[in-house]
């Protein structure tokens, strides 16, 4: 009897253990997650069809969509399968890439955190404007899902990749910088230049200097920034401001969060911004904020 008694309540609590929920932790990631967080192929990626987004148990517990990101309550095993998911896609967004000419290739690092295109300039600056863009295109999927599962990996949704583009034909460096928080401006002179030596920053930003500055006030409106290093601009300003609701960051990548204390790399080329917002702050118009932990 005693046995019996035994047998039953080992098996009882075989079946409880069994029906134990895997845990699970949150995930904030990219609102731009939301494109092809799983979709089941590029196809429908293109489709960019958000209106109704959510993610099956395969992926997710439970999604909510925020202004700025997606949350996500997920297991260990669900963001395995999210991770396995965006890879798939990136396989083939590389295939498309890479069919558009046989000297077009792809390669990202085993952690999310790199890649590199090569790429030429009929592709660039094609006379067909559709199809110069849609090349592009491919590239930015895949740094948009290289972040994403760099921040599924890390749980920060802040995370950089750092993105090369080389000049196919002479293996130099075209442009370089950190994705999303750099753009990746390409011109003629950049792509001539390449052909005989790196380009590490793009024509379009001569007489633009990187300055650190620290974050001496937040607001919803508005970023008031303290010049650390005092170089050939600014140097009698204590303070500069970035309005967020003006035409000068609209194009500015902010991280999720940002808080007093923070320290940041400013692209700027020493002019101020013209723009009225009831202080005697004066404004600047960065083309770039990088936050410094990346940047270094």
């Amino acid at each position: 009897m005693k046995r019996r008694l035994f047998s039953i309540f080992a098996i009882l609590l075989f079946v409880l253990s069994g029906c134990q929920k895997e845990p699970t932790s949150k995930y904030i990631l990219p609102i731009e997650s939301q494109y092809f967080l799983g979709k089941e192929s590029y196809e429908s990626v293109k489709e960019h069809d958000t209106d109704s987004f959510s993610l099956d148990s395969t992926y997710a517990n439970e999604v909510t969509v925020e202004e700025d990101c997606l949350v996500l309550e997920a297991s260990d095993s669900q963001i395995k399968n999210l991770i396995e998911n965006n890879q798939k896609i990136m396989e083939e967004i590389a295939q498309e890439f890479e069919a558009i000419k046989d000297n077009y290739t792809v390669e990202w690092s085993e952690d999310y955190s790199s890649v590199t295109f090569n790429v030429d300039d009929e592709g660039l600056f094609s006379d067909n404007a559709a199809e110069a863009l849609e090349n592009m295109s491919h590239t930015f999927w895949i740094n948009y899902i290289l972040q994403t599962n760099c921040a599924l990996m890390n749980q920060d949704c802040d995370t950089t990749v750092n993105v090369t583009y080389k000049n196919a034909d002479s293996g130099h460096i075209l442009s370089k910088g950190l994705f999303p928080y750099e753009e990746f401006t390409i011109t003629q002179e950049d792509w001539e230049l390449s052909q005989s030596q790196d380009v590490m920053r793009s024509i379009e930003y001569d007489g633009y200097i990187d300055m650190k500055m620290i974050v001496e006030q937040v607001d919803s409106d508005k970023i008031i920034f303290a010049p650390q290093e005092k170089d050939s601009f600014y140097s009698n300003d204590e303070s500069l401001c970035l309005c967020l609701d003006s035409v000068y960051a609209d194009d500015i990548k902010l991280p999720h969060q940002i808080e007093e204390g923070d320290v940041f790399v400013l692209r700027l080329d020493g002019s101020y911004a013209l723009h009225e917002d009831g202080d005697d702050i004066p404004d600047i118009a960065p083309v770039a904020l990088i936050p410094e932990k990346y940047y270094e």
